[in-house]
C-alpha cells in the first residue's frame, strides 16, 4: 500500500468524520446545548484550541472523531456543573425532540454529503452508456469501454481494469470494428481459438497493449477473455438531470448497503464466517488506493458510498452508536423516567468495547488478506 493511498484514506476519513460530527455540533448549538469539545481522531491529543466554550482538537488516532456535549453521558455528569442537578444546557435536560435532532444530525449530514457528491459528478459532461433507457439517446463521442473484469481471468491477469477504453483488437491479421459492444463481442467469439492483441487506454490515461487468449471456465461452454464491454460516450446533463441522477444513485447505494447489512446479519445468524465480507481501516485504505487509479470521479463516488455506509452504520440501534442513543431517548420519553446512570454507562462502555474489538478483529483480517 503506497503512502499516497494512506494519506488519501486519512483525508477521506477526515472529511467523513468532520461532516458527521459537524451535524451533531451545529444542531446542538442551535437547540441550546453546551458543546465542550469537537475532535477528530481519538486521544491522545496532538493539539487543540479553545474558542468560546468549545475545545477544537486533533487527536493521534485517526479512526473516527467525536463531539462532546455537556451532560450527554447521563445524570451523573450533569451534577458535576457546580453541583447542579438540572443544568439547563445539559443534553439530557433539553426537550426530547432536541435530543433526537442532535443524534440524527450526523447521519443526515453524511447522507446530504453523498447526495451533493452524486449531484456534482452528474452535472455537465457525464459518461453514459448508449443503452441507458433515459439518457442513451443523448450520448455522443462513443467508444468501447471495459465495464467489468472477471477475477482470475486472462484479462485480469494481463492488468486490464474497468474503465479502460479499447482502441484496437487484432487477431490473426483481422481487426475488430469498434462500432458497438455487440460487434466487438462477436469478433471475439469468432476468433476465440487464437490469441488477441488488445490496445487500450487505462483510466489514468496511459496507452497500453497486451496479448491474451480466451479460455474456458469464465462463462458456460464458451471461451472468453473475462471482460464485459459497453459502448460509452458523453451526455450533457443540466442541473435538473444531475439532481435526478444524484438522487437515484444515493437511493441505489443506500438500498445496496441495507441489503449488504441484511446479508451479513443473516450469515452471522446462521453461524457462517462473515469476516471476509467486512473491511476495516486497512481494507478501506487498500480500496481507496485501487480506486484512485480510476480518476477523481471514482474517488468521489467512493467517498459518497462510504458516507452512506457511515450514516447507516451509525443509525443502527446498538449501544455507543447514534441509533442506540436514540433508542434511549425514546424509551425515556415514553416511560417519563430517566434510565439510571450506572446502567446507561455500563451498556455504553460494553458496546464501545465490542465495537473496538470488532474493529481490531477486522483489521487483523485485512492485514492477513
Amino acid at each position: 500500500m503506497s503512502l499516497s493511498a494512506i494519506l488519501l484514506f486519512i483525508l477521506i476519513l477526515l472529511v467523513l468524520v468532520v461532516v458527521h460530527e459537524f451535524g451533531h455540533f451545529i444542531v446542538a448549538k442551535l437547540v441550546g446545548m453546551r458543546v465542550d469539545e469537537f475532535a477528530f481522531g481519538f486521544p491522545p491529543r496532538i493539539f487543540g484550541k479553545k474558542f468560546g466554550e468549545t475545545m477544537y482538537a486533533f487527536n493521534a488516532i485517526p479512526l473516527g472523531g467525536y463531539v462532546s456535549i455537556f451532560g450527554e453521558n447521563g445524570s451523573e455528569e450533569d451534577k458535576k456543573e457546580n453541583g447542579a442537578t438540572h443544568h439547563p444546557r445539559a443534553f439530557g435536560n433539553r426537550p426530547w425532540w432536541a435530543q433526537l435532532l442532535v443524534l440524527v444530525a450526523g447521519v443526515t449530514m453524511n447522507m446530504l454529503l453523498a447526495l451533493m457528491i452524486f449531484i456534482g459528478i452528474s452535472y455537465g459532461e457525464v459518461k453514459m452508456s448508449v443503452d441507458d433507457p433515459v439518457y442513451g439517446s443523448r450520448v455522443k463521442n462513443t467508444s468501447i469501454m471495459v465495464t467489468e473484469v472477471s477475477p482470475a481471468s486472462p484479462a485480469f491477469r494481463a492488468g486490464i481494469i474497468p474503465g479502460s477504453t479499447i482502441t484496437k483488437i487484432v487477431n490473426a491479421g483481422a481487426s475488430a470494428q469498434l462500432t458497438t459492444a455487440t460487434s466487438v463481442v462477436s469478433f471475439i467469439a469468432s476468433h476465440q481459438n487464437t490469441p488477441f492483441i488488445i490496445s487500450y487506454i487505462s483510466p489514468d490515461g496511459q496507452k497500453k497493449s497486451t496479448t491474451i487468449a480466451a479460455v474456458y471456465g469464465i462463462i458456460p461452454d464458451k471461451k472468453a477473455l473475462g471482460i464485459a464491454l459497453e459502448q460509452i460516450g458523453t451526455a450533457k446533463m443540466g442541473l435538473k438531470d444531475a439532481f435526478i441522477l444524484g438522487y437515484d444513485r444515493t437511493i441505489m447505494i443506500t438500498e445496496l448497503t441495507f441489503e449488504g447489512l441484511a446479508s451479513v446479519a443473516t450469515s452471522a445468524f446462521k453461524g457462517d464466517d462473515v469476516l471476509e465480507s467486512l473491511s476495516g481501516p486497512v481494507g478501506i485504505a487498500k480500496i481507496v488506493g485501487e480506486t484512485s487509479e480510476y480518476g477523481v470521479a471514482a474517488i468521489l463516488t467512493l467517498v459518497a458510498a462510504l458516507s452512506i455506509n457511515l450514516a447507516i452504520f451509525n443509525i443502527l440501534p446498538l449501544p455507543a452508536l447514534d441509533g442506540g442513543r436514540m433508542v434511549v431517548v425514546i424509551l425515556e420519553t415514553v416511560s417519563r423516567r430517566k434510565i439510571p446512570f450506572k446502567y446507561y454507562s455500563w451498556v455504553n462502555i460494553v458496546g464501545f468495547f465490542l465495537l473496538m474489538l470488532l474493529l481490531v478483529v477486522v483489521t487483523i483480517n485485512d492485514v492477513r488478506k
